[in-house]
């Protein structure tokens, strides 16, 4: 997955900016701009309580993939601190000629919606984009990381009390609205729940929990739907939560679906 141009990219762009601490330690260079730090560390993945559905059996086993929970340790990364929105997308559209999501007539984006998250763009779109920052798309892992902030065991990015309309951008049939409008979680990151649901790196496989590696987990290596997380604007509290699981076919465009992009941190 983290092939060895975004590799190479992120390395060059980054290597310039490490710093000697006074001790002569070096330093990890500034997030770059738009994007946030989120240190390497441990937590637990998944659902952490159960519920009478589980124990009955009345809950279907597809929406009992977000257990066991487990422990998965990952290393630094940088994430973007907002959904990309449209009119970053214009300017990958206008340097590359990529397809321009369906909604803009003519290939013109809606003027409207320039800070609102992009949508209408699949998976390969999305991966494009963050290509062509030198970037890549979240792994499961990595995007559940960076809600949970340092919260631990909680349902959402702020923690347990349920959502109300200053937190997220969620059952509206209104649509998406501008990025970075709610308060941003302790890691600094905006709309992890609600506004555009995001697309991952990783394949959808309903049991995978149960055999995920510790170590920076990057998903199965094939399967027909990738993750989405985060929930949309579309969507009601049960599927904005941090642990929530939804998969859709890559190759599927929807207006309440977009995206953001993560960058390796390069070893001092």
């Amino acid at each position: 997955m983290r092939g060895p141009a975004v590799r190479l990219l992120a390395s060059l762009t980054t290597a310039a900016a490490f710093l000697l601490a006074a001790g002569g330690e070096p330093t990890l260079p500034a997030a770059p701009d738009g994007m946030v730090l989120i240190p390497e560390g441990e937590f637990t993945m998944g659902r952490t309580f159960s519920t009478s559905d589980d124990e009955s059996g009345m809950r279907p086993l597809i929406l009992r993939d977000d257990l066991p929970a487990h422990t998965v340790r990952l290393s630094a990364y940088w994430m973007d601190a907002t959904e990309v929105t449209h009119a970053a997308y214009r300017e990958f559209v206008a340097a590359t000629g990529r397809r321009t999501p369906y909604h803009w007539l003519d290939g013109k984006m809606p003027e409207a919606l320039a800070e609102h998250p992009v949508h209408n763009v699949d998976w390969g779109d999305a991966r494009a984009y963050c290509e062509w920052r030198g970037r890549r798309l979240p792994t499961e892992a990595e995007w559940e990381r960076a809600a949970r902030s340092g919260l631990k065991g909680k349902k959402y990015p702020w923690g347990d009390k349920s959502p109300d309309r200053g937190a997220a951008r969620y059952s509206t049939p209104k649509g998406s609205g501008p990025v970075g409008q709610f308060p941003p979680n302790e890691f600094g990151l905006h709309d992890l729940a609600g506004n555009a649901a995001e697309w991952c790196h990783d394949w959808f496989e309903r049991t995978y929990y149960e055999r995920s590696p510790v170590q920076n987990p990057e998903g199965p290596e094939e399967g027909l739907y990738r993750i989405v997380r985060g929930g949309a604007w579309s969507d009601g509290p049960n599927r904005i939560t941090v642990f929530f699981r939804n998969w859709v076919r890559p190759n599927q465009r929807t207006p309440n679906l977009g995206f953001r992009c993560v960058q390796d941190v390069p070893e001092p």
